[in-house]
C-alpha cells in the first residue's frame, strides 16, 4: 500500500505542475534578492539601510496577515496564488527596469520590498493552504518534504546564480529573470484546477473584523498548537539575527572574508537540503510533536556550537546540522497544520501562523544590533542557541504537544 503512495505523489501532475512552477519563482526570488541587496549596500554603504529594508518586510507580513487569511479563505485560491505571482512579476520588472536605466532610489526599493512581502505572504499561505486539496492525507509528509526541498534548493543555487548573473548582465536584468520566473509560476497555475473553499462574505465591517481574527483565535483556542506556535515564534526571533550575525562570524571570528560567508550560507542550506530528503524518506512519523520538540533541542544545541568554533569546517557542520533541524521542523510544522485545521480555516490558520511566526523578527533584529554593542557575535548566537535548546524542553512539559 505504501509503495503505491510514494509513486502516486510523482504522478500527481496537478501538485507537481504547481510545485515545480512555484519552485521556478522560488529560484528567481534568490537571485533578485542578492541583486537588490547588493544595489542597496553598493549605493548606500550601510548596513543599517540592509536590517531597514528586511524590517519593512517583516513588519508588512504581520499586518497583511490576518486580511490575507481572509482573502484565502473566500476566494479561489488557485486564482489569488495566480494574481500574486503577477503582482510579483510587475514589481521585479519595475524594479529591473529603474534600476538598469539608473532612476532607482532607496524608496522605490522600499516599496517594492514592501509589495513583494505583502505578495508572497499571501501566496505562500494560498499554497501551504491548499497543498491538502492537491494530494491525498498519506502524502502529505511528502509533499512538505518536496516543497522544503525546492525552497533549500533555490537557497543553494540561487544565491551563487544571482551573484554570477548581476556579474554577467548587471543587476537590473537579473530582476527581469526574475519577473519571468514569477510569469513561469502563473502560468503552471494556470494550467491545473484544485478545490477551493468559498467562504461566504461578510456584510459588516464587525464581522469582517472577526472574520480577520477568527485564525488567530483558532489557534489560541487550542493549547497545544498555541504551545507550538510560542515555539516556532521564538526559535525565529533567535535565528533572525543570524543574517547579520554570519557576516561577523565570517569575517572577525573565523577571519574567512565573503568566501567563508559563501560557505556558511551553503552548508546551512545544504542541511536544509539533506534534512527535506531526510523527510521525504520517512515512512509514517506517529507523533510529529515529540519529533519537533529533539529537532529543536538539536537545532538550539548545534547553533551555540556553531557559536563557539573557530575554524570554518567545524563551522560549516555545525551549521549543516542547524539547516538538517529547520528543514525537518518546517515539513512537521506544515503537516501539523494542515492536518489538524479544517479546509475551510486553512488560509486564516497558515496567515495567522505565519504572522505570529514571523512578527518578531523586526524586533529581534533590532534587538542583535543592541546587544552586538555589548557583546561579541559569539557570545550572542550562544545565548540564542542555549534559548532554541530551552524552549524545546519547555514545550515537552505541555500537556498534548508530545502526542501532536
Amino acid at each position: 500500500m505504501n509503495h503505491h503512495h510514494e509513486n502516486s505523489l510523482l504522478r500527481n501532475r496537478p501538485f507537481l505542475l504547481v510545485w515545480g512552477g512555484q519552485s521556478i519563482s522560488m529560484l528567481g526570488s534568490q537571485m533578485s534578492y542578492i541583486a537588490l541587496f547588493w544595489w542597496v549596500y553598493d549605493s548606500t554603504g550601510s548596513s543599517a539601510a540592509l536590517a531597514s529594508v528586511a524590517i519593512a518586510s517583516a513588519i508588512t507580513r504581520f499586518l497583511a496577515g490576518p486580511l490575507a487569511g481572509m482573502f484565502i479563505d473566500r476566494v479561489d485560491r488557485r486564482r489569488l496564488m495566480l494574481a500574486m505571482n503577477i503582482v510579483n512579476a510587475l514589481t521585479m520588472a519595475t524594479v529591473g527596469s529603474l534600476l538598469y536605466f539608473g532612476q532607482l532610489q532607496v524608496w522605490h526599493v522600499y516599496i517594492s520590498s514592501i509589495l513583494a512581502a505583502g505578495a508572497t505572504l499571501v501566496h505562500r499561505s494560498a499554497l501551504l493552504a491548499s497543498i491538502p486539496n492537491l494530494v491525498t492525507k498519506e502524502q502529505l509528509t511528502r509533499a512538505n518534504s518536496l516543497d522544503q526541498i525546492a525552497s533549500s534548493a533555490s537557497g543553494i543555487l540561487g544565491p551563487a546564480l544571482g551573484g554570477m548573473l548581476v556579474g554577467f548582465l548587471g543587476s537590473g536584468p537579473t530582476m527581469w529573470l526574475d519577473a519571468v520566473t514569477f510569469l513561469v509560476a502563473g502560468a503552471s497555475l494556470a494550467l491545473v484546477s484544485f478545490a477551493s473553499p468559498r467562504v461566504a462574505g461578510e456584510r459588516g465591517l464587525r464581522e469582517t473584523v472577526t472574520t480577520a481574527v477568527s485564525g488567530f483565535r483558532f489557534l489560541f483556542e487550542r493549547r497545544s498548537l498555541l504551545c507550538m506556535v510560542g515555539l516556532y515564534g521564538i526559535t525565529n526571533f533567535m535565528l533572525a539575527p543570524t543574517s547579520v550575525l554570519f557576516p561577523i562570524m565570517a569575517s572577525d571570528v573565523l577571519k574567512a572574508g565573503a568566501e567563508g560567508l559563501g560557505f556558511l550560507t551553503s552548508a546551512l542550506s545544504v542541511g536544509m537540503l539533506v534534512g527535506g530528503a531526510f523527510t521525504w524518506l520517512l515512512k509514517r512519523v506517529q507523533r510529529h510533536g515529540a519529533a519537533i520538540l529533539i529537532g529543536f533541542a538539536v537545532l538550539g544545541t548545534s547553533l551555540a556550537l556553531f557559536g563557539m568554533t573557530e575554524t570554518l569546517p567545524l563551522a560549516m557542520i555545525a551549521l549543516g546540522v542547524v539547516g538538517f533541524a529547520v528543514a525537518v521542523l518546517n515539513v512537521f510544522e506544515s503537516v501539523i497544520f494542515q492536518t489538524r485545521t479544517p479546509d475551510e480555516m486553512r488560509g486564516r490558520a497558515f496567515a495567522a501562523l505565519n504572522a505570529l511566526t514571523q512578527s518578531l523578527r523586526p524586533l529581534s533584529l533590532a534587538a542583535a544590533g543592541g546587544l552586538l554593542l555589548f557583546l561579541s557575535a559569539p557570545v550572542v548566537l550562544i545565548g540564542c542557541g542555549v534559548a532554541v535548546a530551552l524552549s524545546g524542553l519547555g514545550g515537552a512539559c505541555v500537556r498534548g504537544v508530545r502526542e501532536l
